[in-house]
């Protein structure tokens, strides 16, 4: 006899970033390892472009590549509700085995499937994911250390003053043309790439509902 489906309710953390980067989200019990690791990829906004496991129970799993870590079960037969979750349980999720982005996941409660409602879903969260590629943890806090550099005001003084004198009248050929603005307009753009406000729930839901019509798509198709 099938196990009943519930909904986990789990709570997602990035290790070793300030300020603390995390997602809370609902998930049904019967979700594919598959799945959810598409769901931490979204909901934290990473773009799924390195290797990853998770490990429970002392087990790795995950989606396995040419060339990557060896998995031996399918992911997509492999369920949450198979590993009997308590509420207060924890697992971890990696990402980037170079960058070595460690995340715990866990179980805060366990929830009565509402069939009115969609799954997975984001239903709260704080703070934007650091850059891909940006070094890991130590990047991440010297990208942020820069970003509020004396180097990083003075460029925003050179900006502002060539706003202002445009604003005065004078020709804007000045913000395209001038090679010093547009080195600090450059290092302006890279420099927000550490900003920690990004994170919008509603573009996250709207994305997690295309993963999900993916996945029932692909569920139909087999």
């Amino acid at each position: 006899m099938a196990a009943e489906v519930v909904v986990y309710q789990l709570n997602i953390v990035l290790r070793e970033v300030e300020p603390t980067v995390w997602r809370r989200v609902l998930v049904r019990s019967d979700t594919s390892i598959a799945l959810l690791h598409q769901v931490v990829q979204v909901a934290m906004g990473w773009e799924d472009a390195h290797l990853h496991k998770f490990r429970i129970h002392g087990y790795d799993y995950g989606i396995a590549y040419e060339g990557g870590i060896v998995l031996t079960t399918n992911p997509k037969t492999v369920r949450l509700d198979q590993f009997n979750l308590r509420a207060g349980e924890r697992f971890q999720y990696e990402y980037d085995f170079g960058d070595f982005w460690q995340h715990d996941l866990r179980l805060e409660r366990v929830l009565p499937l509402d069939l009115k409602k969609k799954y997975p879903r984001c239903v709260a969260g704080r703070h934007s994911c650091p850059p891909e590629d940006c070094g890991g943890p130590e990047g991440h806090r010297k990208g942020v250390l820069e970003r509020l550099s004396l180097s990083a005001m003075e460029d925003m003084v050179l900006i502002s003053e060539a706003v202002l004198s445009v604003a005065d009248g004078q020709d804007a050929r000045v913000l395209r043309e001038d090679e010093d603005l547009l080195d600090a307009l450059e290092r302006l753009r890279f420099r927000q790439r550490f900003a920690p406000d990004q994170f919008d729930r509603k573009a996250v839901n709207r994305r997690l509902r295309e993963v999900e019509h993916a996945n029932q798509a692909s569920s139909d198709a087999d």
